[in-house]
């Protein structure tokens, strides 16, 4: 599907400005995030999911590789990437049957 030269212009702005609201998030809640970052690099779990959610690997992937590479169940990092998507650390993108997740731009170094 092509975009007019208007819609394109439009879809511009509005990420524009998304983007500012973002960085406004960011600098008046440093501390906050800062403070939550801190208490996920402590949790292996939380940390590995992390480093991987480049929006790469679908869920089942995910699931698979950091059970293997932290040493726990799949059923553990199941309910610790459920837990950070509802804390909105990491966003969950669905492409076709799969969803893909990535750290939300909150949470990523800028």
């Amino acid at each position: 599907m092509l975009l007019s030269d208007d819609v394109k212009k439009a879809v511009e702005v509005i990420s524009r400005k998304l983007d500012d609201i973002i960085t406004l998030l960011i600098l008046t809640n440093r501390d906050k995030i800062a403070k939550v970052q801190e208490e996920l690099a402590k949790d292996k779990v939380a940390a590995a999911i992390l480093y991987r959610a480049d929006g790469t690997l679908s869920y089942s992937e995910m699931v698979s590789k950091v059970a293997k590479e932290v040493g726990v169940a799949e059923i553990t990092v199941m309910k610790r990437l459920s837990e950070l998507k509802n804390l909105g650390v990491v966003v969950g993108e669905r492409k076709g049957r799969e969803v893909f997740y990535h750290v939300s731009p909150l949470f990523q170094g800028r």
